[in-house]
């Protein structure tokens, strides 16, 4: 039995035995299925069941992909999200000189267009105004925090830190903003719901939204807003239907909720642009 059959045949339990393997399998089928990058463009519903039980990146990605386009111009990827070869192959990418930036860097592949930054995004290293894109995919709300964890259960200390600075992610945005050129955009995802702080990352709620839009500086070129549905996957909704929407925090609570949320039931995808 593979392992994305023990997964399925064991009732699709979020981080066991075969789920990165399924959740890869429909990342593939999504982003080379034109139609469903269609319906993320514009914000359309996905198909009944979409991405159920499958933790955010689901949907932040094939969300970022769609606003990509096929376009040549310097691409940031803050975060290191893209950092697989189907992403790095896909068109959107690949037609794109492309930087990837993260504190820790958990791999280092070899594509000429592809190049590599180990480094802090408070302590910005490269020259304002070159990049025509940055993408930043559920990275910013760990900014300044004290934790990040290896799913299912591992946590390592992200970096040595007096005190957390739950702040610092506005400086970062101002960073963003200057990287980019006149008229670049920002391609950025956050969990969205109640808003609360879990150590390692912090939930962004409307009013942190708007901290983020302000801090940035740009203009707001598109939000999207998606929420994870028990029965139904997960589905474009108005911002002021996740008010109730809790990150689910494995680390924490190793008991899955009724709707067997992975970890945010809910996700703001911002297109912000340099004015």
């Amino acid at each position: 039995m593979s392992l994305i059959d023990q997964y399925l045949e064991g009732g699709r339990i979020p981080w066991s035995p075969g789920y990165s393997k399924y959740k890869t399998r429909l990342m593939i089928e999504t982003i080379n299925d034109p139609k469903m990058l269609k319906r993320f463009s514009i914000g359309s519903p996905l198909p009944y069941g979409y991405g159920e039980r499958i933790d955010e990146r689901i949907v932040e990605c094939p969300w970022v992909l769609s606003k990509l386009g096929i376009k040549p111009g310097r691409l940031l990827d803050a975060g290191e999200v893209l950092n697989t070869p189907y992403f790095l192959e896909s068109p959107q990418v690949k037609a794109r000189e492309v930087f990837i930036w993260s504190y820790e860097l958990t791999q280092f592949l070899y594509y000429p267009n592809v190049n590599y930054i180990r480094g802090d995004f408070r302590q910005p290293v490269l020259r304002n105004g070159i990049f025509k894109t940055i993408c930043c995919i559920s990275t910013l709300e760990h900014v300044g925090m004290w934790w990040i964890p290896k799913p299912p259960f591992e946590i390592t200390l992200k970096q040595p830190q007096v005190e957390k600075d739950p702040e610092a992610f506005k400086g970062v945005l101002k960073t963003f903003h200057d990287l980019l050129k006149p008229g670049g955009r920002l391609l950025l995802t956050v969990p969205y719901g109640f808003g609360e702080d879990q150590d390692w990352l912090r939930v962004f709620d409307a009013p942190g939204v708007q901290d983020i839009k302000d801090a940035f500086g740009g203009i707001t070129l598109s939000e999207t807003y998606y929420r994870h549905f028990a029965g139904e996957g997960w589905r474009p909704v108005g911002p002021d239907e996740c008010g109730d929407a809790h990150f689910f925090n494995i680390v924490k609570t190793p008991e899955f909720g009724p709707d067997y949320a992975a970890a945010a039931r809910a996700v703001a995808c911002l297109e912000l642009q340099r004015s």
